[in-house]
């Protein structure tokens, strides 16, 4: 496509330090080795980016918290089963979105397509990917757990040093040296998986009476003792599908995976349904309720005492759990900085030039260290206790509000025949209506007042949902300022130039014009 002006959203390639001389005659300079990464990811790259989005320390922590809220194994093995569905129509929802807008982006690119102003979805997203999904909440986890299994007591400025560590680790090492961040990750996601199995055929050997501990019961009687609390039921499964967030990990960095309609087709389906198979199996550990419910430091680590005594507990799981909290640090320092360069190349971003800059090691470099700054930035600001806790929690509605927004959206695109929606795979359609009403009960759920009136915290439990929408709001309120309002009260208009790249995504760059120069 030839480099044409357009008074409508459009999109033109650039290079670092360019200048008003690259716009000379509508024409931008591009060099685009130096925008776009390689097509280095394979079936099991992007099965692992998926693995370590999903399985962080979570599932070593909340199946206590699960089983306590739902009242017995039973009802909390089905408010598993419940997550799993929804997880996995989430996941052929992602398929045939991907395998219709192959490139990299993800819920970027689909907002985008489903929704009128274009322009104002890229300027929402960017408030999604700046601020809200930072990777503070796994660098403390990381932090606490190394922390335990050393033995050192932890203090707040402790705890965040390790926490910047691990943060800077990751990020540095997605910058330098790429391939061993993708080879890192890997190894990490395999070492979660064999965590786990381990688990469930420890805990499977227990139930059976081929190890030295007492037989638990757990399943004599399952469902006796659940809870007749419906908001306790919600919020179990609440926590449940909130276990499973991440599976579109991949989708946002297509253009770097290898024939991705067909690794998509491949790497979805196997990733969940392992993970899936995997986290229900793993609430079947031998640990009696009581101790299942009451466990100080995660559940595994109680099987751990249990099994092979307090050392394996309290010393060796944790540096599996801070191996796991490790990878999801590393997937998510991999992903959202190609969301920010993606965002970089739509010209929406201040220093849009810099940000889609993949130079000298064919990384996102500048994104990388805004991502960086933002994450060390939330570790650090918030006091500690229940504001420290709040903040990290930011990040978890709001990707509930994304995903609901694009299930309407792809509603919107298969009924309004004018969108000409086609894609190589099609959800069906009680697979899309499982995921809509997943993620609106996902959305209503944080919402709906506790008994008591009172949360887990200290802090109103409407808070963290209010907030959250409130930072995406701002994005609205960016496009109106600068592509609305500004343009009228000064009398210009932005005239954008486009140009396509190779893996289908283009670049744009707006360029103030008088309202007569237009004429």
């Amino acid at each position: 496509m030839s480099d044409v002006p357009t008074n409508k959203d459009a999109i033109t390639p650039v290079v670092r330090n360019s200048t008003d001389e690259d716009y000379k005659d509508g024409n931008l300079k591009v060099v685009e080795a130096h925008i776009l990464q390689e097509r280095t990811i394979g079936i099991f790259g992007a099965v692992s980016l998926i693995v370590n989005k999903i399985i962080g320390s979570g599932i070593f922590s909340t199946p206590a918290t699960i089983l306590r809220l739902s009242g017995s194994p039973g009802m909390a093995l089905m408010c598993w089963l419940i997550g799993g569905v929804i997880a996995t129509s989430g996941t052929l929802v992602f398929l045939e979105f991907g395998t219709a807008i192959p490139r990299s982006g993800g819920v970027k690119n689909y907002l985008e397509r489903a929704f009128s102003p274009r322009l104002m979805q890229s300027c929402i997203y960017i408030f999604y990917c700046v601020f809200l999904q930072v990777s503070a909440s796994n660098a403390i986890t990381f932090s606490s757990y190394i922390l335990v299994s050393a033995g050192v007591e932890s203090t707040t400025w402790l705890l965040r040093g390790v926490a910047i560590s691990s943060a800077v680790f990751a990020v540095a090492v997605h910058t330098v040296v790429p391939r061993w961040g993708r080879a890192l990750q890997d190894a990490l996601a395999a070492v979660k998986i064999f965590v786990l199995f381990f688990i469930i055929c420890c805990g499977f050997a227990a139930l059976n009476g081929h190890l030295r501990i007492e037989k638990p019961h757990n399943f004599t009687n399952a469902f006796e003792g659940t809870s007749s609390n419906g908001y306790n039921i919600g919020t179990a499964i609440l926590s449940v599908i909130f276990s499973f967030n991440g599976y579109d990990n991949v989708n946002a960095v297509l253009s770097e995976v290898k024939n991705p309609q067909r690794t998509l087709r491949i790497a979805l389906p196997l990733a969940m349904g392992v993970i899936t198979v995997l986290y229900l199996l793993a609430n079947l550990a031998a640990v009696p309720k009581e101790e299942f419910i009451t466990a100080q430091v995660t559940i595994a680590a109680t099987l751990f005492a249990n099994l092979f005594g307090e050392s394996a507990g309290t010393k060796v799981l944790p540096v599996l759990v801070a191996l796991s909290a490790l990878g999801h640090l590393l997937g998510v320092a991999f992903t959202i900085p190609r969301l920010i360069q993606e965002l970089a190349k739509d010209g929406v971003l201040p220093f849009s030039n810099f940000m889609m800059e993949n130079r000298p090691f064919k990384t996102p470099i500048y994104a990388l260290a805004l991502h960086l700054g933002v994450t060390i930035l939330f570790i650090c600001a918030p006091p500690a206790g229940d504001a420290f806790n709040f903040v990290v929690a930011l990040s978890s509605y709001p990707t509930t509000i994304m995903y609901l927004a694009l299930t309407i959206g792809l509603v919107k695109l298969r009924l309004v025949k004018k969108e000409q929606w086609s894609a190589p795979f099609s959800a069906p359609w009680i697979i899309i209506g499982i995921y809509l009403a997943g993620n609106i009960f996902l959305a209503v759920m944080p919402l709906v007042r506790p008994p008591g009136g009172k949360g887990s915290t200290s802090l109103p439990y409407w808070l963290t949902s209010v907030v959250a929408l409130a930072i995406l709001s701002l994005g609205i309120v960016y496009y109106v300022l600068r592509f609305v309002l500004v343009p009228r009260i000064f009398g210009y208009r932005h005239v954008t130039w486009q140009k396509e790249l190779s893996d289908g995504s283009t670049v744009t760059r707006f360029k103030r014009v008088g309202q007569q120069t237009i004429q």
